[in-house]
C-alpha cells in the first residue's frame, strides 16, 4: 500500500515550534537549575551577611546557610527552590519534618536583610547578626553576640514556624552549599543550545520545501 504525504512550509514551521516548546519544558534552566559563582564576601562583615554571587551570569547578593563559605571563583550547579518546593522536602538541610519550620523562620528574617550592592555600616552589622542567627537555626553549634541571640530568640519563638516566604526569598541548594536570595533576582534564562541546533536543521528543510513545495513522501 502506498501512502502519499505533502510536506509544506507550514508543516515545517509547526514541527519547529513543537520541538522548541518540548525542549524548553525539559530544559534544566526552566526546571530551576542555575550556575552559581562565588565572587567575594560582598557587603558582609565579620564573616557574615550578604555575599556577592553571580547566578547565571547576573550579580546578586545572598545569605549563606552555614558559616563556611566557598572560595572566590568557585562555581557549582544549584537548584532554585521555592517556598512550595521546601514544603515538599527540598533543601540541603530539610531532612526531617521539623526542618521545614527552620526555613520558614529564615524566610521571615530574610525580609530584614539588605541585598543592595552598597549599604550603610549599621545595615552591614544588622545583616551579620541576622546571618549569625540563621547559622544557629540551621546548627546549634554557633555562639552569638547579644544582638544575634535576640534575633534568634524572636525568630524561633514559634511565631514564624508557618511563615509563608514565597514572595520574598528563594533557596539555592547545590552540593554542600545553600544560599538565600531575593525571590525575583534578575536571572537570565538562556535558550537551550539544542534549539539552535534543531533550528539549523529546520532552516535547511525549509529551503528544500521552498524549492520543491509539493515534496511527495511515499511508503509501501
Amino acid at each position: 500500500m502506498a501512502i502519499n504525504a505533502k510536506i509544506t512550509a507550514k508543516d515545517i514551521i509547526k514541527l519547529f515550534a513543537s520541538a522548541c516548546i518540548a525542549l524548553l519544558l525539559t530544559s534544566p534552566s526552566i526546571a530551576g537549575t542555575v550556575s552559581i559563582t562565588y565572587e567575594d564576601t560582598g557587603t558582609s562583615t565579620d564573616g557574615a551577611g550578604a555575599y556577592k554571587l553571580t547566578i547565571d551570569g547576573v550579580t546578586t547578593y545572598a545569605m549563606n546557610a552555614k558559616s563556611k563559605h566557598p572560595k572566590p571563583g568557585d562555581t557549582w550547579k544549584a537548584e532554585v527552590n521555592t517556598y512550595e518546593d521546601v514544603q515538599n522536602g527540598a533543601g540541603n538541610f530539610n531532612r526531617k519534618d521539623k526542618h521545614i519550620k527552620k526555613y520558614n523562620q529564615i524566610g521571615w528574617l530574610f525580609n530584614y536583610v539588605s541585598v543592595a550592592d552598597s549599604i550603610t555600616t549599621s545595615r552591614q552589622h544588622l545583616n551579620a547578626a541576622i546571618n549569625q542567627a540563621v547559622w544557629k537555626i540551621m546548627s546549634k553549634k554557633v555562639r552569638l553576640d547579644s544582638t544575634a541571640q535576640s534575633i534568634y530568640n524572636y525568630a524561633t519563638s514559634g511565631r514564624f514556624d508557618d511563615y509563608n516566604w514565597s514572595n520574598s526569598m528563594r533557596v539555592y541548594s547545590g552540593g554542600k552549599f545553600e544560599f538565600f536570595a531575593a525571590a525575583r533576582p534578575p536571572i537570565a534564562t538562556p535558550i537551550p543550545s539544542a534549539i539552535f541546533l534543531f533550528g539549523s536543521v529546520i532552516i535547511g528543510l525549509f529551503g528544500i520545501v521552498r524549492r520543491k513545495p509539493d515534496l511527495q513522501v511515499s511508503a509501501d
